[in-house]
């Protein structure tokens, strides 16, 4: 047999991964202030369907209905470890510049949500932000105008999806809700 006759003849995020030379084993995230983004579809109602998110320099790629509600639940379950966080601080310039990112998400994450602390070496202040760790990507909140922008921004991702993705009737429930049970998709 011929090795073409075993190659797939689709292109999907798990092949596109399979023949990658490398890949980013973990990066980070950092948010503050009021989050923009731009929602993009292609494909609806098919196999093939994906729900693009544009957040500033981080495209995010949804390829399920599973995956954006798992996303939005691991950044609305933030919401309680956000108090000791201010609700915005000040964007300071960053002397290395922004970081691009792509994050396709095939499917729900697993996460972890952690409140961070840490003194400044002047032990003058303390500083307080979120981490919400997603596989390979962790999700810095350094503000609640950060984390309500964004929540905002993925509850419309996932209202998207349920319209756009086949599996999009099964992970219908909202999981910013307040009956919403974590990691359950039968709760509408």
């Amino acid at each position: 047999m011929s090795k073409s006759a075993t190659t797939p003849t689709t292109t999907t995020p798990s092949i596109l991964a399979a023949r990658a030379a490398a890949y980013v084993g973990h990066t980070h995230i950092r948010l503050r202030g009021e989050q923009t983004g731009t929602i993009g579809v292609c494909n609806a109602r098919t196999a093939t369907a994906s729900i693009s998110l544009r957040l500033g320099t981080v495209l995010m790629t949804f390829w399920s209905a599973a995956a954006s509600q798992g996303v939005l639940e691991a950044v609305a379950a933030a919401r309680n470890g956000l108090t000791a966080v201010p609700d915005t601080i000040a964007a300071a310039a960053d002397p290395y510049g922004t970081l691009a990112i792509a994050v396709d998400w095939t499917t729900r994450p697993s996460y972890a949500v952690v409140p961070q602390t840490r003194t400044t070496e002047d032990r003058r202040h303390t500083l307080r932000w979120v981490d919400v760790h997603m596989g390979p990507l962790t999700v810095q909140i350094l503000d609640r105008a950060a984390h309500r922008s964004l929540t905002d921004l993925l509850r419309e991702v996932h209202r998207t999806a349920i319209a756009v993705f086949l599996d999009g009737a099964e992970h219908a429930a909202d999981p910013d809700a307040d009956d919403y049970t974590p990691g359950h998709t039968d709760n509408r």
